[in-house]
């Protein structure tokens, strides 16, 4: 496999809703309106108003004095550094790579891989244990 070079995404091609609209309050940065969001997300206001209470309800999105955005945690750029260097590194993409049959995809290898890495972390569950 050849050398990665991770980096993040600056536009959304097939995401999902919910995604683009995670995406767009993270691109916007700050407390936002649903028609801002729908702008930046390019979908429609009734399509972020169906979906927008399911991000706040699994903690992705908050709400600040009546507008919505992405938790701290979406926004801090440290947090993406070290997932670029101790995360997703170039051990684990080789690892999984090595394993992957890319014979019957029908997308690019670095989507099969990208989407075999998300599925790997979403296989983890994470438990907080009271102090």
């Amino acid at each position: 496999m050849s050398d990665i070079n991770v980096k993040l995404k600056h536009n959304l091609e097939d995401a999902n809703t919910l995604f683009k609209i995670l995406f767009a309050t993270i691109k916007i940065g700050e407390p936002a309106s649903k028609r801002k969001i729908a702008d930046v997300a390019d979908i429609s206001s009734q399509l972020v108003d169906y979906h927008i209470d399911k991000l706040v309800a699994n903690g992705q999105l908050i709400i600040v004095d009546s507008k919505y955005m992405a938790q701290k945690a979406f926004l801090d750029r440290s947090i993406y550094k070290f997932l670029k260097e101790k995360v997703i590194t170039q051990a684990l993409v080789d690892n999984i790579a090595y394993k992957l049959d890319f014979s019957q995809a029908e997308v690019q290898d670095n989507a099969v891989l990208e989407e075999s890495i998300i599925t790997l972390l979403k296989l983890f569950t994470i438990e907080l244990k009271e102090k």
